[in-house]
């Protein structure tokens, strides 16, 4: 951004030292925050940024580090509050290191994912932090293309790229599918995003892992996916209403379709918990909000984003070139009010 005097001179930082006293070196280190300045003279270089209103070049100074100062943030549905939540904490942690994020939203859409990893290259973004349901071979043979630091929120079968994720695979609905089963129900229902998923495959496996510990068969009526969204679950609701023999209780891949079935089911004068118990996964601000609040399983996507940052600033500023690694999050069951326990 140019900045210029009354004279429409450009201010450049050798004019800042002079004013100030300093030498341009100083006025380098006091901007780009390199080493320490001395409090004497960072409040006389300050003094004359703010008389001139100066703004160093954000471009001159990538040029300078051989880096484009932005990175990319690539997630399946800003419309989650989960994915919202997570773009504000890259955000903020990003901005402390002076980089701004590029957020994308692929709709869960695989052209889309495309689009995002080529405007990477375009925009030479100096990373990626990339959230996808997908596992599309074919948008990680692209990624690893681009030769550029990368974070995954799944490891994906080619473990090509540092990783953020729960641990085992599907331990959030296992969590939430284990407390449904000591609450005394066995007619449980899973319901999913898209099929074909990644992240839904996983969910599905702890749901399944849960109800086989137990002995518990799986009614292949009793699942059902549409989409990680609220009309998604909304859907979901429909189907289950329309069984002949209704689950007494439903697993949900997160609490978007938890919600969306919640209001399906009361639209149609279904009372949760008392008719049906309803479980999530995320645990999203809207859950603590709606009616009956919903009993679902931690899964901060605050906490992905920080340890994510982490690992990808270790690679592009620290310089890291290692092997992959993986960093785990947790999960713990919120109890609330969507789930009852059943008198056996």
């Amino acid at each position: 951004m140019k900045t210029f005097t009354s004279n429409n001179k450009k201010i450049t930082i050798k004019d800042i030292a002079k004013e100030a006293g300093v030498s341009t070196a100083t006025v380098s280190r006091y901007i780009n925050q390199d080493s320490f300045v001395e409090e004497e003279k960072a409040l006389k270089i300050q003094s004359v940024i703010e008389k001139y209103n100066y703004k160093p070049s954000r471009l001159a100074r990538g040029l300078k580090i051989q880096r484009t100062m932005q990175i990319m943030l690539i997630v399946p549905d800003i419309k989650n509050p989960y994915y919202a939540k997570m773009y504000d904490t890259v955000q903020s942690l990003a901005s402390k290191e002076k980089y701004s994020v590029i957020l994308y939203n692929t709709n869960e859409i695989a052209e889309n994912e495309f689009k995002a990893i080529n405007l990477v290259w375009e925009l030479n973004c100096d990373g990626i932090i990339f959230c996808s349901v997908s596992d599309n071979k074919d948008i990680i043979n692209a990624m690893k293309r681009l030769n550029k630091p990368i974070v995954c929120s799944s490891g994906f079968d080619m473990n090509s790229f540092d990783t953020v994720h729960g641990k085992p695979p599907g331990q959030g609905m296992y969590i939430a599918t284990k407390y449904l089963i000591e609450c005394g129900h066995k007619s449980i229902a899973y319901a999913g995003g898209n099929p074909n998923s990644i992240l839904n495959i996983r969910r599905y496996s702890g749901y399944k892992r849960a109800m086989d510990e137990e002995g518990i068969k799986i009614n292949k009526e009793f699942y059902y996916c549409n989409s990680f969204t609220l009309e998604g679950g909304y859907q979901a609701g429909e189907y289950f209403y329309q069984l002949k023999n209704r689950p007494t209780a439903i697993a949900c891949a997160n609490d978007m379709i938890a919600i969306g079935i919640m209001q399906h089911f009361s639209s149609h004068n279904i009372n949760v918990p008392n008719d049906i118990s309803i479980v999530g996964m995320d645990d999203i601000a809207m859950s603590e909000i709606v009616k009956p609040r919903l009993t679902t399983v931690l899964n901060d996507s605050s906490e992905f984003a920080s340890k994510a940052i982490k690992l990808l600033f270790d690679r592009i500023i620290n310089g890291y070139d290692g092997a992959p690694r993986e960093e785990f999050c947790s999960r713990k069951l919120i109890k609330r009010e969507s789930v009852s326990k059943l008198n056996n």
